[in-house]
């Protein structure tokens, strides 16, 4: 016992050593970062999706100064012996899958496969994978549900009467009667299209007054439109790298500023999901072998519902000589007082060269902008190809952005609303609202992640996507639309319901929201595979 206790010590230490380590600023001058309230603990293992070796280490040692004061080491023996040959079972096969494999998303689809009971094939390809499981499911297959009714309290979906708890349409505009009749106007002043891209067939009027609008609310000296929010996002790296540059960008940034990053020929280097730390140390490794050099962030990010700590981006944007892209996409309209996102949140402005994002959230339209320096987004309308390669966004969509513009000044109640909901629906979610059975285990309850100044809210199931897959069906025969999330859009061992909150919802609707989703976790327990697929951290 003795033993034990002094290594497990020993392991605490060299813990405490590595967590002290991950505290500072490597490179550079080595300075140590300012924390501040909203910073993100890079050690923070809900983030990075498993505890680290030391932890581990840690773990092990307490559990077996524990079992050997207790007197109870045959059984415990026993049923660990069973554990390491059903262990090593699982780990053979999952070994055997990944070299079939060809890609890590296969893989994936192999481990679902297995889980299910399906047979594989012999060099089977990724497509098969994938529509094997899909067609499996079935019904309980959760993703593209035939939806209408869309701006009802209670939208259809495939049959069921639902009220939407993963809406991105954070602000309710959606639903707008005068949102929707400025964007008919401007569709019978102008017209459904247009006379091809803006470069060859004419910048419409309307088009011009919306970039400057949106310039005007981030206070920006002007912006450049897109047809979606993602060739916007994604011609950011585009125009402004290239060959002989570097791009950072944060492991978890989204698809299309990844697109972009993949296109334009700059070295891109990516530091690992709201790690400073490492971000610092990677630039101090890194930074002086290239010309101009970018550091690309979200506000929020749209899975995870954290934000991104930018006093520590900027302190190190400054020291490496760095200008700041970050996608604004999931905090314009409902970060910050007024809802003008993460510089506001933590009273920055003007400290991102470049900002962003999307009409298709708060905006309740479609479309992309990209704003910033009026030399700079000069310099895009010729050398960003959502913009010189796509024909414009239509006029209907131009016509109800610029109105939801016009609605979060004038109805600022929205903002706030959205805001006390979300912190409501958080607190809800934590406490279970007193749902959960008195002898439920702790380890087969879900798990929240996200920071308390965003409206996403991701609900966890970890190593379970099958118990995702089973709620979800349960929600939506229980009058609830929510959104399941798998890899690769979040962690493997992360599988997740994307809840948002919104300014439509009253505290009456989420209760009853978040009682029938305790309800549903309770009644679809824990998947047999979920203690297999936990082994999957030696891959």
């Amino acid at each position: 016992i003795s033993i034990v206790c002094i290594a497990g010590a020993v392991m605490a230490f060299m813990s405490d050593e590595e967590h002290a380590k991950n505290k500072g600023l490597p490179g550079g001058d080595n300075a140590p970062l300012e924390k501040n309230a909203h910073q993100v603990d890079p050690t923070d293992t809900k983030l990075i999706g498993s505890p680290s070796i030391m932890e581990n280490l840690c773990v092990f040692f307490t559990e077996m100064q524990r079992i050997l004061q207790e007197g109870d080491v045959l059984r415990r023996f026993w049923c660990w012996l069973c554990n390491w040959v059903q262990f090593a079972q699982f780990v053979w096969v999952a070994r055997s899958l990944k070299s079939a494999a060809k890609t890590r998303r296969q893989f994936f689809y192999m481990l679902e496969k297995q889980v299910l009971g399906l047979s594989i094939e012999k060099d089977e390809t990724e497509v098969k994978s994938y529509l094997d499981v899909k067609r499996h499911l079935g019904t309980t297959w959760p993703f593209m549900w035939e939806v209408s009714r869309v701006k009802d309290d209670k939208i259809d979906c495939d049959g069921h009467n639902c009220v939407p708890f993963s809406s991105y349409s954070y602000l309710d505009l959606l639903r707008n009667e005068e949102v929707q009749e400025s964007a008919i106007a401007a569709a019978k002043q102008y017209s459904s299209g247009n006379h091809g891209p803006r470069m060859l067939g004419g910048n419409m009027r309307i088009l011009v007054e919306l970039e400057h609008k949106i310039a005007e609310f981030l206070g920006r000296d002007a912006s450049l439109l897109c047809a979606t929010g993602f060739l916007a996002c994604m011609s950011v790296a585009c125009a402004v790298a290239s060959e002989g540059d570097v791009i950072f960008a944060d492991s978890r940034a989204h698809a299309s500023l990844r697109s972009g990053l993949k296109l334009c020929g700059a070295k891109i280097i990516n530091f690992k999901h709201n790690d400073y730390g490492h971000l610092a140390k990677l630039c101090g490794k890194h930074r002086k072998k290239y010309n101009s050099a970018w550091l690309m962030i979200e506000s929020v990010y749209s899975m995870d519902g954290d934000i991104a700590d930018l006093p520590a981006a900027d302190v190190i944007a400054k020291r490496y000589n760095m200008r700041i892209i970050m996608d604004e996409a999931h905090g314009l309209g409902v970060v910050g007082r007024t809802g003008r996102g993460l510089e506001e949140h933590f009273d920055m402005p003007g400290v991102c060269t470049i900002i962003c994002g999307t009409f298709s959230k708060s905006i309740a339209s479609i479309g992309g902008y990209i704003c910033g320096p009026k030399d700079l987004i000069d310099f895009m309308d010729f050398h960003a190809p959502g913009n010189v390669f796509s024909a414009p966004l239509p006029a209907y969509c131009a016509g109800a952005a610029l109105k939801s513009f016009e609605l979060i000044d004038r109805e600022p109640w929205r903002v706030r609303k959205a805001q006390a909901n979300s912190a409501y629906l958080r607190q809800a979610l934590v406490t279970g609202l007193g749902e959960w059975p008195a002898d439920y285990s702790e380890s087969n309850k879900y798990e929240l992640e996200g920071d308390v100044a965003t409206t996403v809210i991701p609900v966890v199931f970890p190593d379970d996507l099958d118990r995702v897959l089973r709620v979800a069906s349960y929600m939506k025969e229980h009058g609830f639309m929510v959104a399941a999330v798998a890899f690769p859009a979040c962690p493997l061992r992360r599988p997740r319901f994307r809840v948002t909150s919104t300014c439509a919802y009253d505290q009456p609707m989420i209760d009853r929201f978040v009682r029938t989703l305790v309800k549903a976790a309770v009644v679809e327990g824990p998947s047999e595979s979920t203690e297999q697929l936990k082994n999957l951290s030696v891959f």
